[in-house]
């Protein structure tokens, strides 16, 4: 489980060291990004130095970097991003810790990977199809506070579609998916009066 560190509430008890076990005293994040080898951190944890909703909120990434919400909303909100949420089995599940503590309206989307289990637990006890795993021209993303997943073609952000949790089937997904990656013809007709 991901862990939520507020360094705005709690400064100076929140993240400890690994060598004294000691509290550190976080004001700022490293100017270069780069986690200390010393903070008993993991990936995927969540660290916030901001005093208004996730604008100063990173991720701990598998590098052992800082990595800043990328807030798709544009207002501030908490995006947990497809590099972060890809490290793991069932990322919503994993999340949920920070869900918890910052409040689901506070998080604007958990961008998915196909083979997520979030997929398995709320739609079908199957995963989608082999040919729509690897196909890299769609973007899941789940919305915790409307409980919706919206599936996007990423060749045109235009078309898209979502999917209430407790009205939507595996077969509705995979037919949408089917149906918008089919070709399109754009006919223009001339009249000469």
């Amino acid at each position: 489980m991901a862990t939520y560190f507020d360094l705005i509430v709690r400064p100076n008890d929140s993240i400890k060291s690994k060598t004294t076990g000691n509290f550190l005293k976080l004001s700022n994040p490293p100017d270069d990004l780069k986690v200390p080898n010393d903070w008993d951190v993991k990936p995927g944890d969540v660290l916030s130095w901001s005093t208004y909703r996730t604008t100063e909120t990173y991720f701990i990434t598998n590098e052992n970097t800082l990595l800043k919400n990328p807030d798709t909303s544009g207002a501030g909100y908490l995006t947990i991003p497809l590099s972060i949420s890809s490290l793991f089995l069932d990322a919503v599940n994993y999340f949920s810790s920070v869900l918890n503590s910052i409040g689901r309206n506070n998080v604007t989307s958990i961008e998915l990977a196909p083979t997520d289990l979030f997929f398995i637990s709320y739609f079908s006890n199957e995963p989608f199809p082999t040919s729509i795993i690897k196909r890299n021209d769609i973007t899941y993303s789940f919305d915790p506070n409307d409980e919706i997943l919206y599936v996007i073609m990423s060749s045109n952000s235009n078309q898209y579609q979502y999917f209430p949790l407790n009205t939507t089937k595996m077969d509705d997904i995979i037919e949408w998916i089917l149906i918008a990656s089919e070709p399109k013809i754009k006919l223009n007709v001339t009249f000469n009066f």
